[in-house]
């Protein structure tokens, strides 16, 4: 077995093969049959596997991605779970302030109400 790189224009990629030679018989020529193990990268010039070999290592760097992602995402939540909360507290607070203020107004309309039949009575009388 061998290892063979080979470039390919169209799409600028060098990919890494294994090649196995082999004697074909009925053509009475030697033939080889070849197996992608990897392609090699342009910055580092260091082979990364593909196929099998290489998702693993992608989905691995991808879930500690999605943690960070999750991370922040449950974080910024947290943070406007308080500061919604806070708001709660204080529309919560000015309620209370205000039904005690609808409160009184509604003791004074009811004794103006009362002075106001108590007078309406004594105008019928007379």
């Amino acid at each position: 077995m061998a290892i063979i790189k080979q470039y390919h224009k169209d799409t600028g990629i060098t990919y890494v093969y294994e090649s196995e030679s082999y004697w074909d018989a009925e053509k009475g020529q030697s033939r080889s049959k070849r197996h992608v193990i990897g392609k090699i990268d342009p910055e580092t010039g260091e082979m990364v596997p593909t196929g099998k070999r290489g998702p693993a290592k992608k989905k691995a760097d991808s879930k500690a991605e999605d943690a960070a992602k999750y991370e922040t995402l449950y974080s910024e939540a947290a943070s406007k779970l308080k500061q919604s909360n806070i708001t709660i507290t204080r529309l919560e607070q000015e309620l209370a302030t205000e039904k005690a203020v609808n409160a009184k107004l509604v003791s004074i309309l009811t004794g103006i109400d009362k002075y106001h039949s108590e007078i309406e009575k004594i105008v019928k009388d007379r």
